[in-house]
């Protein structure tokens, strides 16, 4: 029996992303619509606070790659594929015995 898959992070947020797109497309067009009727109209300061929503998991998601590209970056090759430990402990050149 195979675990449950977790969601991607990488698929939610574009998942949420491209649903905030359609609200605001959904928005524009039914409050042109209920401007032009004076039918519909659309609750602005609840589908504002999604597209916030939407915006501030986005960005945070793209700060933490940076971030964690930035702290790669400054790490040592050995340290960044987990090689410092081993390093240390590996007999290399003249410290290496005959045997």
């Amino acid at each position: 029996m195979m675990p449950p898959r977790r969601p991607q992070l990488d698929t939610l947020l574009r998942d949420l992303t491209a649903v905030g797109f359609g609200a605001l497309a959904a928005w524009s067009l039914i409050g042109l619509y209920g401007t032009l009727g004076g039918i519909l109209e659309v609750d602005r300061p609840a589908t504002l606070r999604f597209l916030l929503a939407v915006m501030l998991l986005v960005y945070a998601h793209h700060f933490l790659i940076r971030m964690r590209e930035w702290r790669l970056r400054r790490m040592p090759t050995d340290e960044r594929y987990g090689f410092a430990r081993a390093s240390d402990s590996l007999a290399t050149g003249s410290s290496q015995v005959a045997g």
